[in-house]
């Protein structure tokens, strides 16, 4: 794993992945409770989830129906079509869940919304009683450690999905290689059989892909939150010295009694560049007393960053 992430991931990524992503000037809204607020303002750092722990469990069973149906139109030839999919799903499987892997190293999700005082987004991360934080996206994305990571927009759109999906497998197997351009012909065609040892080193690639495409696809129906994802991936034991790489610890935390795994990404806050720009008190949060502390708290921590009440008249 460490090899593929390094030697196939890191070179490719902007290549592979045109995710959708924010702009300079634009803004992301983090939705969450008090204490999580105190460690993003006081430590400048966020508790990253593991993404196989996350809410909705069904995430990665939906990108792959997508990618399958991606494949079914490309791929003509049935028996192909299965052994490409089986291939394909086992390798997708192991990045999702294979615990050896796992507790080496592992992809972990942030997220956040362009959504500004959203009642859907108060009533799910913070039952209307948290905060809002507004982040300046370039200020944030140039404070964040230099480790491997992604961001981008969730993607909703199915279509949009797909076209991805398929733009990514034909970039790839339209590498200047002769056994690509072989299975390349053979994918293509209707009566041309394939082995599986054929898929080998196309589909070390394609699955990176279809993992990450995994993190950033969602059902139509979950449109209303507008989600922004940032992507990392963590070793936490490195198996050779000379990757270059850092180890990063894997921590837990509790969660109606069940243990979640975390890792810890920090934000650097230099003289001018406090990626903070807002925080919002949530709509059922005794707000006058709410935004009164919060500031206290900030002139405490010598930050300067305006705070307001939600626009939203939900008292009970």
């Amino acid at each position: 794993m460490e090899r593929l992430m390094t030697d196939i991931f890191l070179k490719n990524k902007k290549e592979w992945l045109p995710i959708p992503k924010c702009r300079a000037g634009e803004r992301l809204y983090h939705y969450t409770d008090l204490s999580a607020l105190k460690g993003i303002v006081m430590d400048r750092s966020f508790w990253v989830t593991k993404s196989d722990f996350l809410n909705d469990k069904y995430e990665f069973y939906y990108a792959f129906k997508v990618i399958r149906k991606v494949c079914a139109k490309l791929i003509p030839n049935l028996q192909n079509r299965k052994i490409f999919m089986h291939v394909l799903k086992e390798q997708m499987e192991s990045f999702h869940g294979g615990m050896a892997d796992a507790i080496l190293s592992g992809w972990y999700i942030l997220s956040f919304s362009r959504a500004r005082d959203s009642l859907l987004l108060w009533t799910e991360f913070s039952q209307s009683q948290g905060y809002c934080l507004e982040f300046d996206y370039k200020r944030l994305t140039r404070g964040l450690f230099d480790g491997i990571w992604l961001d981008g927009y969730v993607i909703y759109d199915k279509k949009k999905q797909q076209e991805l999906v398929e733009s990514t497998l034909r970039r790839i197997l339209e590498k200047k290689d002769v056994n690509r351009r072989k299975l390349k012909e053979k994918l293509f065609s209707e009566d041309k059989p394939i082995a599986h040892r054929e898929l080998h080193g196309f589909m070390e690639e394609f699955s990176v892909c279809c993992f990450v495409y995994s993190m950033f696809f969602k059902k139509d129906c979950f449109r209303e939150e507008r989600e922004y994802r940032f992507v990392f991936w963590a070793f936490h034991e490195l198996l050779t010295k000379d990757s270059g790489l850092r180890a990063i610890p894997m921590h837990f935390r509790e969660k109606e009694q069940a243990l979640i795994p975390y890792i810890v990404v920090n934000y650097k806050e230099g003289e001018r560049n406090n990626p903070i720009r807002s925080i919002t008190a949530g709509p059922k949060n005794n707000s006058d007393l709410a935004v009164k502390g919060m500031k206290y708290f900030l002139r405490n921590e010598k930050i300067d960053t305006p705070v307001r009440e939600s626009k939203i008249p939900l008292r009970y």
